[in-house]
């Protein structure tokens, strides 16, 4: 049996392989981040405006505030914002406008503008 004519990917091969496949799964991983961080900060705002009209503005903002923490999303008090709205007749509407971005092995940074609004209306005996 002759084994230099055999076919196969070298060793050097498999190694670029799969560092190929590290880092495009890093990147995709920083990429869909902010996708994941925005899906789990929408569920907490849900679950704010469910409970919103029974609490104070005040105790509403601290909670999201701590839950954001909670789940690494940083927001910058001077671009970012939360807005609670009780004047919609019969509605309770939290909105929270933000950026995220991800740095990708430090020389791309990958920014969104993301937007939650979420507005319920109040039911007869809260």
């Amino acid at each position: 049996m002759n084994h230099r004519f055999s076919k196969g990917i070298s060793g050097f091969g498999i190694i670029f392989l799969i560092l190929f496949l590290l880092v495009i799964g890093y990147v995709g991983y920083q990429i869909f981040r902010i996708q994941f961080t925005y899906s789990a900060a929408k569920n907490k705002v849900e679950d704010a405006v469910r409970l919103g009209p029974l609490r104070s503005d005040a105790e509403i903002m601290s909670d999201l505030l701590a839950e954001f923490k909670e789940i690494k999303l940083k927001l910058n008090p001077d671009y970012d914002t939360i807005f609670i709205d009780r004047s919609i007749p019969d509605s309770f509407r939290i909105y929270v406008a933000y950026n995220d971005s991800s740095n990708i092995f430090g020389f791309y940074t990958y920014t969104r503008h993301l937007v939650i609004d979420v507005i319920l209306p109040v039911r007869a005996g809260m």
